[in-house]
């Protein structure tokens, strides 16, 4: 019989090798460059003097985990889209691998492609596609042939905020596009009997036919089959500043729930019937927890996380099966060098990292609870476990603190765990082969959730409501959790004092402040749109917030307010809005709920007030006096002196801004405009720094504005490949005459300008962070 689990010895090797390969994989997977690929051939070399050579095998299987990851990650880089079909409309076919997102004004299809007309190049792996106004509706499993425009992946760049270029390149995405209107889109095959995501689908449909009232239908959906498409915003919302987001979609711990309850189901039935039989307990019960696994992340869709998930499960049930002796933190080690070897991508995802975590607290826990007794004390101190350790990790990912996470979790785990899951499953069940009673058990799946949801949100507005850190160095972060853990040690561990300073050291770090007189000018990669964030010493404010809509994308909540939160400045002292057009103010949306009316001003007031029903009235930015702040001089340069109707653009506000260094904020501006300002304000228009007007329009940046300003750094906010080619190269070369330095949020990414008394610095996140996925 196995030995119960304990902690890693001395003589554990295992774990030793796996954080060698973790380091390898790691520097592989954040390099910027790979070098040639003639030196992956040395792998077997390296792997051989591992083998033979144990005095230096840490270091052998380090350069050896590097050069395979670095193979694996050139091997991915090859199969995204060739340059030379780069926003190119293509006839191609594939199959349809995922239930389809369905969303108010698109259809969002994950496509495995099996032919794209005239491409001589590796296929990628999978497509992500999106299908506005579709009148068909493709179903998962389905081979469709598609007219679609395709791009290589590209995202947003900014220093907070959800990185889609990298999850784009870790999930196997090497294409992404639309789909164009043509009688040529068209299904070819129907999926086959036997192709999971069919079944999948049919349980998505049963659900929504026997649920059409539930309030929680994306939850139960997400529980049941791994799809969260349809989970509403606010749910997702409330569950992440809860901390419990980890519990309503299938991950590794709803793996081991599900295998867990079969394990102890197999030593049942083994009691009752197999005892007969050659087959050993142990082995059954094992066998049957794998199957069980395996069924639950088949209907999951065998997505990554589920996968993982699986492969851990395996480690574990194959040494029970076998007969290896093993602990629990050699299972976890051989596990994670398992998921690196299968898929070296997973190095880059946080999933693994939080469900790596959540083991690895499971084990520490483990060695405390050796000598509790009481089941709630278990629940209570894992639960409390969880809480300290995850609160550097939700800092890392999310820039804040779930202070409701220790009582959200203390009820969530043993109700979702113990009740909801097992209840969600039967109810999917019996809702596929359409059962009579599935409706009224989805209605209690759905009146648990809800109860669930009502908790959380009630502890929210009791004053645990997550609240932001801002951006805290992650050296800080890890001293923090070692001084947690050792503070957790039994009483008997030395270090409890240091350990206790080393906690403290997040809490005490103050970031550093700009000096007075200087100011950090901040343009935000939103695409084609504009969104700006200017902080003093003591004070913010936004310039624009992007493109977005009140339902659907939004630069304002996937871009500005992720920056805001991590700055500290989620209530900015001024918000300005140049104009109504969307692409300035469409990302405002995300901040109507909270606005304070009387710090909003913009160029065209009335309309902005339209557009997005605001009750109070709206100020101009036109009629607002110069101000001062920590030392740097703001002022509105005057709008056009006509009484002939003046067209939104050439309404924007103009903000110059004066410090050790200046800047000049000009909105989309055209010609009639900047002539003007040439000659009403031509000594206030000489800038060390220019957001380009209008994005690099022919319309604007005649060659008098330019050589007026004569910017050191000039700011264009264009979008990847946008349809209008902004910057036009004319524009371009006219600020190149002038000896300006070109800066493009589509090339360069987020754009920070610091003035500060010695100089003024200008840089660019993506050349400061190069990544592989660029």
């Amino acid at each position: 019989m196995l030995q119960k689990p304990v902690l890693l010895t001395p003589e554990d090797g295992m774990v030793n090798y796996a954080l060698a390969f973790i380091s390898g994989s790691i520097i592989a997977f954040l390099s910027s460059d790979l070098g040639d690929e003639l030196w992956f051939s040395y792998l077997p070399v390296t792997l051989a003097l591992a083998l033979l050579l144990p005095n230096y095998r840490f270091l052998l299987i380090i350069l050896t985990a590097y050069l395979y990851t670095a193979l694996q990650l050139t091997h991915s880089i090859n199969l995204k889209l060739a340059d030379d079909f780069n926003n190119r409309t293509v006839m191609f076919s594939g199959i349809i691998a995922d239930i389809p997102e369905i969303n108010p004004q698109f259809v969002r299809l994950l496509i495995k492609p099996d032919h794209i007309a005239g491409y001589r190049h590796a296929l990628p792996e999978h497509i992500r596609l999106s299908w506005y106004h579709n009148k068909q509706m493709p179903a998962a499993g389905e081979r469709w042939q598609f007219k679609a425009k395709l791009k290589r992946p590209s995202g947003y760049q900014n220093p907070a905020g959800f990185d889609y270029e990298r999850w784009l390149f870790v999930n196997g995405i090497g294409a992404t596009g639309y789909v164009k209107e043509s009688a040529q889109n068209k299904r070819i095959d129907s999926a086959h009997w036997w192709d999971i995501n069919r079944w999948r689908s049919r349980i998505a449909q049963a659900i929504d036919h026997k649920c059409q009232d539930c309030k929680n239908a994306g939850l139960i959906k997400a529980l049941s089959i791994g799809y969260r498409g349809d989970i509403d915003f606010l749910q997702k919302q409330a569950l992440q500043d809860s901390g419990t987001a980890h519990l309503l979609a299938i991950s590794g711990l709803h793996i081991g729930l599900v295998a867990g309850f079969f394990y102890l189901l197999g030593g049942w039935l083994w009691r009752r019937y197999f005892f007969r039989f050659c087959y050993n307990r142990l082995e059954f019960s094992a066998l049957l927890s794998l199957c069980a696994g395996f069924g639950y992340a088949a209907l999951a869709g065998f997505s990554i996380p589920t996968v993982r998930a699986l492969i851990m499960l395996g480690v574990i049930c194959f040494a029970l099966i076998f007969r290896v002796q093993t602990n629990l933190l050699n299972a976890i080690a051989t596990a994670v060098v398992m998921i690196l070897i299968i898929d070296p991508l997973a190095v880059g995802s946080a999933s693994l990292w939080l469900s790596i975590s959540a083991l690895l607290i499971i084990a520490f826990a483990q060695y405390l609870l050796r000598y509790q007794q009481g089941w709630f004390q278990k629940l209570a101190l894992v639960q409390l476990l969880f809480t300290l350790a995850f609160i550097p990790l939700g800092i890392v990912l999310f820039d804040q603190v779930n202070s409701a996470s220790f009582f959200a979790n203390l009820i969530a785990i043993p109700l979702v765990s113990f009740v909801l899951l097992p209840l969600v499953l039967i109810a999917g069940f019996c809702a596929a082969v359409n059962l009579p009673f599935a409706g009224w058990l989805l209605t209690l799946c759905d009146r648990g959730l809800t109860l669930l949801l009502d908790y959380l949100q009630w502890l929210l507005e009791s004053g645990l409501s997550a609240f932001n850190t801002g951006t805290i160095p992650l050296p800080l972060l890890v001293c923090a959790l070692i001084g947690v853990i050792v503070l957790l040690m039994p009483k008997a561990m030395p270090g409890k004092a240091p350990a206790l300073l080393l906690v403290l050291l997040p809490i005490i770090w103050q970031p550093e402040k700009i000096e007075y007189g200087g100011y950090r000018m901040t343009v935000l990669d939103v695409g084609m749109g504009t969104a700006i964030v200017v902080q003093t010493r003591h004070h913010q404010l936004v310039y624009d917030y992007g493109p977005g809509r009140d339902q659907g994308f939004s630069a304002g909540s996937r871009v500005v307010k992720p920056f805001l939160q991590s700055q500290n400045a989620l209530s900015p002292d001024l918000m300005i809005i140049s104009h109504v057009d969307q692409d300035h103010s469409g990302g405002f949306h995300a901040f109507k709920p909270d606005y304070d009316p009387f710090r909003l001003v913009s160029g065209t007031p009335h309309e902005l007030q339209n557009k997005f029903g605001l009750r109070s009235a709206v100020r101009s930015c036109h009629n607002l006096p110069p101000w001062r702040w920590d030392g740097v001089h703001f002022e509105f340069l005057p709008m056009l002196n006509t009484n002939a109707r003046i067209d939104n653009n050439n309404r924007s506000c103009v903000l110059k801004i004066q410090g050790h260094h200046s800047a000049l904020l000009a909105g989309d501006i055209e010609a009639e405009r900047e002539s003007w300002l040439v000659k009403s304000q031509s000594d206030k228009l000489k800038s060390d720094v220019l957001v380009a007007p209008h994005h690099g329009s022919l319309s604007s940046s005649t060659v008098t504005f330019v050589q007026s300003v004569r910017p050191a750094a000039t700011i264009f906010t264009v979008g990847k490949d946008n349809r209008w080619r902004f910057p036009k190269p004319a524009v371009v070369a006219r600020y190149h005459a002038v000896g300006s330095q070109i800066y493009r949020t589509d090339v360069h990414g987020a754009i920070s300008i610091d003035s500060v008394a010695r100089q003024l610095q200008v840089e660019s996140l993506r050349l400061r962070r190069p990544r592989l996925w660029y």
